[in-house]
């Protein structure tokens, strides 16, 4: 396997320094600093009006988890709540908590996972088998719903290029890719389907999904990966699009071919807000985002984009697409 850049740089690093550099992002990591959103990140005025004619509304579930509705289906996306304390992370197994997302994921009848690590995945196996949700996703995220007792026939393993049908949305599918941290595929491995309480990095990668969701007449692209590459859309288009900010960098050349390809007019990023905190302590941004760079290089491919970042637990409503 090729080593990254990152990882050629820690290998050539003494032992004495690595342990320092831990130690150091460890605290900048894990130390709580609210984040207000700045009006000029906030969704637009229009966002909170719901249409008579269509539309979805979506509400933020933190890190890159939203609950989308058309009214009749409940979608819930990479819905994960539970945020494990920094020193268990650690010092044992986590496990999600059974009364905090049974308050954040009340209803759900499909749940669609980008991939099993334990910041998008935690949550899943137990909202589902409480709700009668389906799971959908790669098949370490199938393994870890059946390990938390989700019968098999709630559950569906997909593949690039995919497309089904369920209740009253459309869902396509199409391969996406991790983003590299020292080692591509980071942490990647089997879950095991028997129960059993799973460290942090348990919670294996295999497959990372993007997915393109339309109901109500309003289309949506949930790609909460800061990566991409040409063509990755598959020619799918959607008006609107969630995408991750944090991870690899936002480049003005990627994000003008993922824009071209999706032709979005609304963008909400996500995975921006700070995974070691608890939910109940509020928003906190993830240490050292540019957040105005990011936006400034989606608003360069549109300026007439709207963008619009979401507080945990806010609902904003899309409308219908224009024809």
């Amino acid at each position: 396997m090729a080593l990254s850049r990152r990882a050629k740089i820690l290998l050539a690093t003494s032992p004495l320094q690595i342990v320092a550099l831990v130690v150091i992002a460890w605290f900048v990591f894990t130390a709580h600093r609210s984040w207000k959103i700045p009006d000029d990140h906030k969704p637009p005025k229009t966002w909170l009006l719901k249409s008579e004619n269509g539309g979805l509304s979506v509400r933020s579930l933190g890190v890159s988890g939203f609950e989308i509705s058309d009214g009749t289906t409940v979608v819930l996306l990479d819905p994960t709540p539970t945020r494990p304390d920094p020193l268990k992370l650690i010092t044992g197994p986590i496990e999600a908590d059974l009364a905090l997302e049974e308050k954040w994921c009340p209803k759900a009848n499909l749940i669609l996972v980008n991939h099993s690590h334990f910041d998008h995945a935690l949550d899943v196996g137990e909202i589902a088998r409480r709700t009668g949700a389906v799971v959908v996703g790669s098949q370490n995220a199938v393994n870890l719903a059946l390990s938390r007792g989700v019968s098999p026939e709630k559950t569906k393993v997909v593949h690039d290029g995919d497309h089904f049908v369920f209740g009253t949305f459309t869902i396509d599918v199409k391969k996406t890719r991790h983003t590299d941290i020292l080692v591509a595929q980071p942490m990647s491995g089997v879950i095991p389907t028997e129960r059993k309480p799973l460290w942090f990095w348990q919670y294996a990668l295999d497959d990372t999904f993007a997915y393109r969701l339309e109901a109500n007449h309003t289309t949506l692209w949930f790609h909460p990966t800061s990566t991409f590459v040409a063509g990755e859309l598959g020619g799918l288009t959607a008006k609107n699009l969630i995408v991750g900010v944090t991870g690899e960098k936002q480049t003005r050349e990627k994000v003008e071919q993922l824009m071209s390809e999706a032709h979005a007019v609304r963008v909400m990023p996500t995975h921006l807000d700070n995974f070691f905190q608890p939910v109940t302590k509020g928003l906190a941004l993830m240490p050292g985002l540019d957040l105005d760079s990011a936006r400034d290089l989606f608003k360069a491919q549109n300026p007439s984009l709207e963008w619009g970042v979401l507080d945990l637990n806010e609902t904003v409503f899309l409308p219908p697409d224009e024809k």
